[in-house]
Order: C-alpha cells, then structure tokens, then sequence
C-alpha cells in the first residue's frame, strides 16, 4: 500500500500536538511531507523537529499531496479547507467550520462536487459510550426522557 503524504498546518490549537503525532506514529501509513505555522514567530516544540517547516502555500505547492490535517484558529479553517478542496485534496478540519456560515457552504459544495474525502472534528459522535446511550434512548429502555442535563470539562492552563 501506498503511504499517504500528509502536512498539517497549524500547530498551537488544543487539538494540534495529538493530531501531528498520530500521523508520525502511522509511519506505515503516513509520508509526512511538513507542517506550517500561522505565524512565523510560532513557537515549534521538539515534536516538530524532524519534519520540514514550511508555510501554507509551499504545502499546498507539494505535488500529489493526498490530505492536510488543519489545526489553526477559527479564523483560518475555512480558508485553508477550501484552498485544499479546490486543489483536490483531502481535509481533516478542526471545528468549527469556519467564521463565516457562507464560506463553510462553498466548501461542503467542493468536497461534493469533488468526491473528497471530508472530516471534522468532534469526538463525541464516535463515542462508544454515547452511541449505547443513543441507542437506549432510541429502544425505549430508558423509558420517556424528560430533560437532559450534560456537563463537559476538560483542563486548560489558567491563561487560556
């Protein structure tokens, strides 16, 4: 099987250090062509270091890369996505879609038209334990449901 080359652009997000090292722990899978800051003056922590830093277009310049995994801000998403639909390559894309409801729009419409492979970010759709939760629901062995109160935490650096 061919490995499939890769880049992500954005590094600072959450999401973005696990992202980067899935891709580099499929070595099998994966050729991982580079990744590419927003900012030049980004700081690249030691998980970066062997691969090349490029800026967004250079990636998107890489003949047959076959998918961008996208971890920058909200502001950029959307921009990004769109400029790897129009060049026929796959997208991972954190959420949200984007800032702006239209450009979110024109991408879905090039990921159909294109047949390309689209993905966003939320885990909790493919949560075993959600998914056995929604089929309870949906069995009726829980019975009517009359309200549902949900609660997410998770850690983040008092700055953020």
């Amino acid at each position: 099987m061919r490995k499939l080359k890769v880049a992500q652009i954005g590094i600072l997000h959450d999401h973005a250090p696990a992202a980067f090292g899935s891709i580099t722990y499929l070595k099998d899978e994966y050729e991982v062509v580079g990744f590419a800051t927003e900012h030049e003056d980004d700081k690249v922590g030691e998980r970066y270091a062997n691969y090349p830093r490029m800026t967004p277009e250079e990636i998107f310049a890489i003949p047959d890369l076959d998918a961008v995994i996208l971890e920058t801000s909200e502001l950029n998403l959307t921009k990004y996505a769109l400029m790897a639909a129009e060049r026929g390559i796959a997208i991972y894309m954190d959420k949200p879609g984007g800032i702006a409801l239209a450009d979110f729009a024109k991408l879905i419409a090039i990921v159909k038209e294109k047949g390309l492979v689209f993905h966003t970010g939320y885990m909790y759709r493919y949560n075993p334990a959600v998914i056995k939760a929604l089929e309870l629901v949906r069995s009726g062995e829980l019975g009517e449901i009359c309200s549902v109160e949900a609660h997410m935490n998770c850690y983040h650096k008092p700055a953020k």
